[in-house]
């Protein structure tokens, strides 16, 4: 199945070059310690990291960097409202905007409509 893709700068960075070996591998090692890097000037790391293949009609291939979300969280990027809701709060707590709201305790046995 297709998927939309928007690239998101046309400023691309010649890395290295290589070829495939008998095996039909490519090594990636050079561009992966230079994305290494720039995640890391972003606070992240390759760790949770996936790649997203792209192929165009002239035969360029493009490596889109992505993570995945678990199944049990989509339901947060798909409603605006409650996204937006939780960056304020995680934008306030980073400032230290936190306030103590005092013990929820009594709510536990409380029915969720």
């Amino acid at each position: 199945m297709p998927q939309e893709f928007k690239i998101l700068s046309g400023e691309f960075e010649f890395i290295g070059e290589g070829g495939v070996d008998e095996r039909n591998r490519l090594s990636l090692s050079k561009a992966l310690s230079t994305l290494k890097e720039r995640l890391a000037e972003l606070g992240d790391s390759l760790d949770a990291l996936y790649f997203r293949v792209y192929i165009n009609r002239a035969g360029q291939i493009l490596l889109d960097p992505a993570v995945t979300i678990p199944v049990r969280e989509m339901w947060l990027y798909r409603d605006p409202v409650a996204l937006a809701k939780v960056r304020e709060g995680l934008s306030e707590a980073a400032k230290g905007d936190l306030r103590d709201l005092g013990s929820f305790a009594k709510f536990a046995d409380d029915d969720i409509e």
